[in-house]
């Protein structure tokens, strides 16, 4: 019977639309057919969910129980190679290559001291102390620094003998050499006296070369020779000028001024490494000469240690990964490493005025990254509690029984749970976690509160007194009214940011790839746990409400008599400020025109902000101020702006011998690169080696591959070839004594200038890839010979080449789907036209107000902005689905769509500003950039969704669906099925009012009737 009487109702309303003029286009039919399922569906879901909602609170956290065992696989990536360079790039192949056969076995710690002038005894005498320090530095089981550094051979000779040689006037470069080895070799004088004296150096200047081709191999017997190399002993590398010392501290203490200079500016050989060495180019700052050139003064001095890292732990795979560079290091080392910071940390507070000491490990980039992470997390939980509070202010009213503190909590928990289900399914299908994935929780927090609060809203429209005004329905039945009107609302938006951050993972860009994928399964989580999970306790603590419990002691229970709401809490300010008052104003033409201008006005100036944005990205913006990294690069940068990034020319499988006059030609251009600052030829130094020595002439004439190995082997064991020896890799053993093994690879260390911006490192980055690959060398047969440049400023500068177009095309195709998604939703072509213009002026007041607020274009906020547009479409497009199902005037739809949706708009958005405003204190680039942006995105989106687009709807909104009714229109029928009146109510539902003598159990009241959506229109 009754369910006649609806069918006959569904007629009837068909018949009352027909009556209004309204003739449904095909696609209306569609739009009709698509709402009208989603609404049947959540009318039906909510009302079983509500039913039973332990089975589904059950349901949920079992099914999220079964998406965190994801997390067993979770990965965490570091490397900016697996972030921020395509997979297919010849950088992360090139890269990847490297890794595989080429491992670094160091890693480096750093100490700059600044001084008015540091060429002073008294700065010597400090360095002397960190020296010292350093080695005393202790880690597991006592371990120090003789035990984990890099070391390489030592030579000890007669410090004496050396300083006066170099002390006297006549003394030339050879007699260095001559001293160096004199002392060295003193315990073998019987077998080649003459070799240390200067017939010796004589005989070698004769051959017309300089001395470093000089090697006391061809002079000694090999096995002689090499007995002594093998037998060398062996110390710990670092770079301090305290080595030409011998780290006396009895000459340290008595060193003068004039002496240090006179020190400096000699070239000399190191008394522990026999390698030639020049301090001045650790010398930086405002640098003063004399009337010879001498360096007199300079107001800085570069200091260095090299931890080994060991490589039979990397290979039994008991390495652990460095946090900040996700490379493999020790643990002896890392812990060495902490240990390092922690000194200079309190030396550098011991300094004396004028005395300042900068320092970086390995592992402090990882280090403050991991500190700003736990420092940004306290804020995110306060940021939590702060929303927390906001939330069950507007959630709730204002007295003991209607508090939504139940709905709240768990709110929050859908929050946690989506990012649970997010990492799980995410892990399980191998995505990497990078260093942005950090700011998921603030986006899915910001999402899942705008869908409760459209839920809760429609709610509070439909049922707005349920003490003072009991309804006779039951809470499913009104659960489902709800969910079917706040559905199609939630599944719109959810689906527009599913369609942006899935188009998002489409890019080019690892590490962006996988935040969308992540982003895109947790906004589906949040979708379904608000229509799941949250709709399950909003039922429970409906039940709760409706049983007058205590909402923070559900033990106390008041009764009917006993509490009656007071008149305060039981009015919506929210709706009453849209309303009587903004709505009131906002629709005047003054008022009218004012929006428009100032919404053009904001576009003509953030269009120009556009102009002007710039591609910039340096990885110190990851870093606080005040960090001790920060402070060091900073200062790197003022004392030594020369200095740019390091790289290699990687030369694989290349047949020398054959290669020799393009090797000339290309070691020539390479060096006179003006985009580089210095570069290790091994190549040089070997031809002046075999020249001089073994009468060669290369590169005009062809040197025989047996001869190129002889010499080669000889020169890699020589004081002017063993400093390249360690970036050989050959076929088998090679030892001193033997021919040089079939050369597998070479690496040419070399270091680019210090450049300004992408306008110079991407030019200058092509420069040097162009001259590799033109060298056109010679490779060996059937192998894969190849030789390409390297450098670890590659990460960056590849990425600032690919950004901007990949921000470009990211944000095109978001834009394209989310108007495509919109567009088969909404089912309007104006309204959807509508909606994206005003995503389009809300990301273009983005990039201009960046620009206004010192951003720039780079890889933190391509993810920004690409969450921007998932964020911003959803305040229009509520407020379109709104006025569409309004009927009458544009003015009116205009008001009564921001009176039923615009408190839940204003109430998401401004939790999602509250959720993030702490950040605005944070010292990392990520959650700066985050919380600039999105305080735009929040504002402009507010400003498009709540004002310019209800203005525009008001003079060019489309027509409503053919299914609207006017605001507050209440159609009335009698048992038969025929419309008897209507009067004005505040939603989209009707009620039929049963009045047949044969049920009275009604007792006359009026039943709902699903919207008309429910039924099948007769026009359909």
């Amino acid at each position: 019977m009754e369910m006649e009487k609806i069918s006959e109702a569904g007629a009837s309303m068909s018949r009352i639309r027909n009556s209004t003029g309204h003739s449904m286009t095909s696609l209306q039919k569609i739009s009709l057919a698509i709402t009208g399922t989603m609404e049947r569906f959540f009318y039906r879901w909510g009302f079983i969910v509500a039913t039973y909602p332990y089975r589904f609170i059950s349901v949920c956290l079992l099914f999220t129980a079964i998406c965190g065992l994801g997390l067993v696989n979770f990965t965490l990536e570091n490397r900016p190679d697996k972030l921020w360079i395509p997979r297919d790039s010849a950088f992360a192949h090139n890269t990847e290559w490297l890794r595989d056969n080429f491992p670094s076995p160091v890693r480096q710690s750093h100490v700059i001291i600044t001084a008015d002038n540091v060429l002073d005894p008294g700065i010597m005498k400090m360095i002397l102390e960190i020296h010292e320090s350093v080695k005393n530095i202790s880690v597991f089981d006592n371990k120090k620094w003789e035990d984990i550094c890099f070391r390489l051979p030592i030579t000890k000779f007669d410090l004496e003998r050396r300083r006066r040689r170099r002390r006297s006037p006549t003394n030339s470069s050879h007699h260095e050499y001559d001293a160096f080895f004199g002392s060295a070799f003193s315990g073998f004088d019987e077998f080649d006296s003459e070799f240390f004296t200067s017939d010796a150096s004589t005989n070698n200047t004769t051959k017309g070369g300089d001395v470093r081709s000089f090697d006391p191999m061809l002079s000694l017997p090999e096995d002689i020779y090499c007995s002594i190399i093998d037998n060398l002993d062996d110390a710990c590398w670092e770079i301090n000028p305290l080595e030409l010392w011998s780290y006396n501290r009895t000459e340290v203490e008595s060193l003068t001024k004039e002496e240090i200079i006179q020190v400096f500016n000699t070239r000399l050989i190191s008394p522990i490494f026999g390698r030639v060495v020049n301090y001045t180019a650790d010398l930086g700052g405002n640098i003063e000469r004399n009337s010879l050139g001498q360096i007199i003064k300079a107001e800085s001095i570069s200091l260095k240690w090299f931890v080994a890292i060991n490589q039979s732990e990397v290979r039994a795979g008991r390495a652990v990964p460095d946090m900040g560079t996700g490379e493999v290091a020790d643990e002896t080392g890392l812990a060495w490493e902490t240990e390092f910071i922690y000194l200079m940390d309190s030396i550098t507070k011991q300094m004396p005025d004028g005395v300042n000491l900068y320092f970086a490990t390995g592992r402090s980039f990882g280090d403050i990254s991991q500190g700003l992470i736990f420092d940004d997390g306290l804020m995110l939980v306060a940021g939590f509690f702060i929303m927390f509070l906001y939330v069950s202010t507007m959630l709730g009213k204002f007295n003991l029984v209607e508090q939504r503190l139940m709905a709240n909590k768990n709110r929050h928990c859908v929050s946690i749970i989506s990012f649970i289900i997010s990492y799980g399914v995410g892990s399980a299908c191998f995505l990497v976690y990078g260093p942005v994935n950090k700011i998921l929780p603030f986006l899915l927090l910001g999402i899942g509160v705008d869908d409760m609060f459209v839920i809760v809203q429609c709610w509070n429209n439909l049922f707005p007194d349920c003490l003072s005004k009991p309804n006779k329905l039951s809470i499913p039945e009104r659960m489902g009214m709800a969910l079917k009107h706040a559905g199609v609302s939630i599944t719109v938006t959810s689906l527009t940011d599913i369609a942006a951050f899935g188009v998002g993972a489409s890019t080019i860009l690892p590490g962006l790839q996988s935040f969308c994928v992540y982003a895109a399964i947790g906004i589906l989580a949040i979708f379904l746990l608000q229509s799941t999970f949250f709709v399950a306790w909003f039922a429970l603590d409906q039940k709760r409400v409706e049983e007058r419990r205590n909402a923070y002691c559900c033990c106390i229970q008041y009764r009917d008599d006993k509490f009656i709401p007071n008149s305060y809490s039981q009015r919506s300010y929210a709706q009453i400020f849209f309303d009587e008052y903004f709505s009131k104003y906002l629709f005047t033409p003054v008022a009218k025109t004012l929006v428009i201008t100032v919404t053009l006005g904001c576009l003509a100036t953030t269009i120009y902000g556009n102009t002007q944005l710039r591609q910039e990205f340096d990885p110190i913006w990851f870093l606080p101020e005040g960090s001790h990294l920060s402070q060091f690069l900073e200062k790197r940068e003022v004392k030594y702006p020369g200095i740019g990034f390091p790289g290699f020319v990687v030369a694989h499988q290349v047949n020398w011998t054959a290669s020799f006059p393009q090797v000339e030609q290309f070691m020539h251009d390479f060096q006179g690169s003006n985009n580089i600052y210095e570069f290790d030829n091994w190549y040089e130094d070997f031809k002046e080696y075999s020249n001089e020595n073994f009468g060669t002439k290369i590169p005009e004439k062809a040197l025989a591959p047996s001869k190129f190995k002889r010499n080669m082997g000889k020169f890699l064991y020589s004081p002017a070839g063993s400093k390249h020896r360690a970036y050989f890799k050959v076929a088998g053993n090679f030892s001193c004594g033997d021919k040089l093994p079939p050369v597998q690879m070479v690496l040419m260390p070399f270091r680019f200038k210090y450049f300004h911006g992408p306008e110079e490192h991407i030019p200058g980055m092509h420069a040097v890839k162009a001259l590799v690959k033109n060298a056109n060398l010679t490779f060996n047969d059937n192998s894969d010979g190849h030789m390409f440049a390297w450098s670890t400023g590659f990460v960056t500068w590849e990425s600032d080449e690919l950004i901007t177009a990949e921000l470009y095309r990211s944000v095109a195709l978001s834009l394209a789907c989310v108007l495509i998604t919109i567009f088969f939703l909404l089912a309007n072509l104006r309204m959807c036209l509508l909606c994206g213009v005003c995503v389009i002026f809300t990301i273009i007041n983005v990039g201009g107000f960046m620009y206004f607020w010192d951003l720039t274009i780079n890889m933190v906020s391509c993810i920004d902005i690409v969450l921007a547009i998932g964020l911003c479409v959803d305040y229009a497009s509520h407020i379109g689905l709104a006025f569409m199902t309004c009927s009458g005037s544009r003015n009116s739809r205009a008001k009564q769509a921001l009176r039923n949706i615009g408190p839940a708009v204003l109430n998401g958005g401004f939790s999602t500003f509250i959720s993030i405003s702490l950040l605005a204190r944070s010292q990392s680039l990520a959650f700066i950039s985050f919380y600039k942006i999105f305080t735009i995105v929040v504002g402009f989106g507010l400003f498009h969704g709540l004002i310019f687009l209800p203005v525009i709807l008001s003079i060019l909104g489309p027509d409503p669906y053919p299914n609207a009714f006017s605001s507050g229109t209440e159609y009335h029928f009698d048992e038969k099925g025929k419309t008897v009146e209507m009067q004005a109510i505040s939603t989209r539902s009707i009620k039929l009012e049963k009045r047949s003598p044969d049920d009275n159990s009604n007792n006359g009241e009026a039943l709902p009737v699903h919207d008309p959506l429910i039924f099948e229109p007769a026009s359909v």
